[in-house]
């Protein structure tokens, strides 16, 4: 295994992270660091050849990764726990539940191991997403159905099975992923949530959801809209992130194009994530 890495300005990040991800997918990841501006961006390749390839096309080096990497990688990482409002604490290393309870007792605690390629709730996208479903679902009674469109690591799913779901549908077109995000639901204890391989726009579902969460590319996040609106429920939410600052007016402009209305933006760095409603529920008789 290799790893293709290159340290960019964020400007030549932002530029090129989108079309490198729909190349390579679940191979690609950008870590950020805040205070900084700079990026790094690296691919998981199974050849040296492939990672030579990428030195050729976009500069930057290539690592050897030992067998036991992820071993080395897991005892070496002790990220902080993430806490998401009052109701759930994220453990980023790859520990086990038993390692250390929350002090507040009404939190759950959610263990995502700390993979390459697959989101642990550190990136803003990640928390933004987390926190504006946490924020809202603490009114909602138990029994609602979410559907999330780009599963990944499986964390927002298994976020709103844990916030009172009763059903949640999670979408990915990643087979890697999703085996992944499986395997994180297990290891959590979350046996309601169905997972499966597909292209979310090419997705029909006969129910409607109560809440649909995305956190994907801005581009993708606008042609799914008007499939995403045949599947809300009437008094249901639509969660969007992977939206960076310069994007927001266009995907605002789109949601009340499709009979959406943006009901809370939050922003975090260069990103932001959106809290929308259908304009039905708003409008309608108290």
């Amino acid at each position: 295994m290799y790893i293709w890495r290159k340290r960019a300005r964020e400007s030549w990040g932002c530029g090129r992270s989108e079309s490198i991800a729909l190349r390579f997918g679940g191979s690609l990841a950008v870590i950020e660091r805040p205070g900084t501006e700079r990026v790094t961006l690296e691919i998981c390749c199974e050849t040296k050849r492939a990672a030579r390839d990428l030195v050729r096309e976009f500069g930057g080096g290539i690592e050897q990764l030992r067998r036991n990497w992820l071993q080395d990688f897991a005892r070496r990482t002790r990220a902080k726990p993430l806490r998401i409002g009052s109701r759930l604490v994220i453990l980023r290393a790859p520990e086990k539940k038993s390692a250390k309870p929350s002090r507040a007792k009404a939190a759950r605690t959610m263990v995502i191991p700390a993979e390459a390629a697959f989101g642990t709730g550190e990136h803003a996208t990640t928390a933004l997403c987390l926190r504006l479903l946490e924020s809202i679902t603490r009114r909602f009674p138990p029994g609602w159905t979410m559907l999330d469109a780009g599963a990944g690591s499986g964390i927002l799913a298994i976020a709103g099975s844990y916030f009172g779901a009763s059903r949640v549908m999670a979408i990915d077109n990643d087979t890697l992923a999703c085996a992944t995000a499986k395997r994180n639901a297990r290891a959590n204890g979350v046996h309601n949530i169905e997972f499966s391989t597909g292209d979310i726009m090419k997705q029909e579902h006969a129910e409607k959801f109560d809440i649909i969460s995305a956190n994907l590319f801005s581009e993708i996040l606008i042609e799914a809209l008007p499939i995403w609106s045949r599947h809300l429920a009437p008094d249901a939410h639509l969660i969007l992130s992977g939206i960076l600052r310069s994007q927001e007016s266009a995907v605002v402009r789109a949601l009340r194009r499709h009979g959406f209305t943006p009901s809370e933006i939050r922003r975090r760095g260069k990103w932001i994530a959106v809290l929308a409603r259908s304009r039905a529920k708003i409008n309608s008789p108290a």
